[in-house]
């Protein structure tokens, strides 16, 4: 099921448009609605939203990262009591150095 017919915040706000995970990155809505609902999806969107300098990952496209910062946010609103987790397991000096965020 997509995303954007499992999660109905999701799908008002997309309105009309289709998801661009969904369509485009499907492996991505496959493992946001695994972890959707656990604390594990923080760590997750981490994992998406940072780039290790030696992955040689490419990022996503803006409307793409708009849809997962987004879902991020219906998550933090639909399940408060989960805390994201503050950790990705790199020790801070070695995140700050080898990864930038995608914004």
């Amino acid at each position: 099921m997509s995303l954007k017919k499992s999660i109905k915040e999701f799908a008002a706000y997309l309105g009309a448009k289709e998801s661009l995970l969904d369509t485009n990155y499907k492996r991505v809505a496959e493992m946001i609605q695994l972890h959707w609902g656990y604390k594990e999806f923080y760590q997750y969107i981490n994992k998406l939203l940072v780039v290790e300098r030696d992955k040689g990952r490419q990022g996503f496209p803006l409307e793409a990262l708009k849809e997962i910062y987004m879902l991020q946010e219906i998550h933090q609103k639909e399940f408060p009591n989960l805390k994201p987790l503050m950790s990705d397991g790199l020790a801070p000096s070695r995140a700050r150095n080898n990864s930038t965020m995608l914004i």
